[in-house]
C-alpha cells in the first residue's frame, strides 16, 4: 500500500524555488524536514511505487536538471535498472545550496530507492539542514540515535541503515566531500535493494 502524500514534487519543487532572499535559508529547512515528515516517503515517492505513477509525478519540472541511464550490465545489480537524478542549485546568502534527488527502479518497474543530497560550503546551513533531519527521525525512530550518533561522520555512514519496515532501510549522514572537502553534504535515502533482491 501507498503511503499518505500531502504533497507532490511538482508543487514542492515550485514552493522552493519561487521563494524570496530573506526567506531562501528558511524555506530550505523547511523542505528538509519537510522531506523526512512522513515515514518511508517524500515527494511522493516511496519504495514500489509504479512505474506509471512516477513518470507521471517526475515529468516537466522546471529549475531541476534531468539525467538517467538504463543499466543492464554494468552494475552489480541482478535485475535491470534504471537510475534517474534530478538537480537544482539554490542561492542562500553569499554561497549556494545543491540539492540532488536519486530516484532507482527496476528497468519500467517500481521504484526501489529514493535519495536526496543537500551540497553546501556553507557549515552553519549544513548543520542546520542535518539538524532538522536528525531530531525528526530521532524522535519517531527509538534507536535511530543509537545507530546514527549524532555529528558529522567521517565514513559517511554508508554502512548504516535502520529498518523502517520489513525489508525497507533508512539512511541519513552528514559529512565533508572526499573530492572537495569545502563543501558539507547531508544525504538521506530509502531502499528497498533487499525486498527486490537486487544484489
Amino acid at each position: 500500500m501507498a503511503p499518505v502524500v500531502t504533497e507532490n514534487f511538482v508543487s514542492a519543487s515550485n514552493a522552493s524555488t519561487s521563494v524570496t532572499t530573506a526567506d531562501e535559508a528558511d524555506a530550505i529547512l523547511k523542505e528538509a524536514k519537510a522531506i523526512v515528515a512522513q515515514p518511508g516517503t517524500f515527494y511522493t515517492l516511496y519504495v514500489g511505487m509504479p512505474h506509471s505513477d512516477f513518470r507521471a509525478n517526475f515529468s516537466n519540472l522546471p529549475g531541476w536538471e534531468v539525467s538517467h541511464y538504463d543499466d543492464y550490465k554494468g552494475s552489480l545489480a541482478k535485475k535491470n535498472i534504471t537510475r534517474w537524478k534530478y538537480e537544482r542549485v539554490l542561492p542562500v546568502k553569499n554561497s549556494f545550496i545543491k540539492q540532488e534527488l536519486y530516484i532507482g527502479q527496476l528497468y519500467n518497474g517500481p521504484v526501489y530507492y529514493m535519495g536526496v543530497t543537500f551540497i553546501t560550503s556553507d557549515k552553519a546551513t549544513a548543520s542546520k539542514i542535518y539538524k532538522e533531519m536528525y531530531m525528526v527521525l530521532k524522535s519517531r525512530y527509538p534507536k535511530f540515535e543509537k545507530i546514527f550518533p549524532y555529528g558529522m561522520d567521517k565514513n559517511r555512514g554508508e554502512s548504516s541503515y535502520i529498518e523502517i519496515e520489513p525489508k525497507v532501510l533508512l539512511n541519513l549522514s552528514y559529512y565533508k566531500d572526499f573530492k572537495k572537502p569545502t563543501l558539507y553534504n547531508i544525504s538521506y535515502g530509502i531502499t528497498g535493494e533487499i525486498a527486490y533482491n537486487l544484489y
